[in-house]
């Protein structure tokens, strides 16, 4: 007699959901860190009147930097998500 089993296993649902938890987190913490650097720079120019427009121009190279720091992470976390569930 043959067994089938059901599709995705429940180990692998609760594995996929976990890197899907672990990439929203990933995210958000990046979305925070940009944040808290941008409230720094703000200060700073504040402080000794250097132009928003500066703060806002250094700020495309945060979010560049940011994307590049989580960049392997972020693929390797979706490629996980997309192995077991691949719709």
């Amino acid at each position: 007699m043959v067994v089938q089993l059901p599709l995705p296993a429940a180990w692998a649902q609760l594995e996929t959901q976990r890197d899907r938890d672990h990439l929203a987190e990933l995210r958000a913490d990046a979305r925070d860190a940009k944040a808290k650097i941008r409230a720094a720079l703000d200060e700073l120019a504040e402080r000794h009147g250097i132009p928003t427009r500066d703060v806002t121009y250094a700020m495309g190279y945060v979010d560049d930097m940011l994307s590049d720091v989580i960049y392997d992470l972020e693929c390797e976390l979706q490629h996980g998500i997309e192995r077991e569930d691949p719709v």
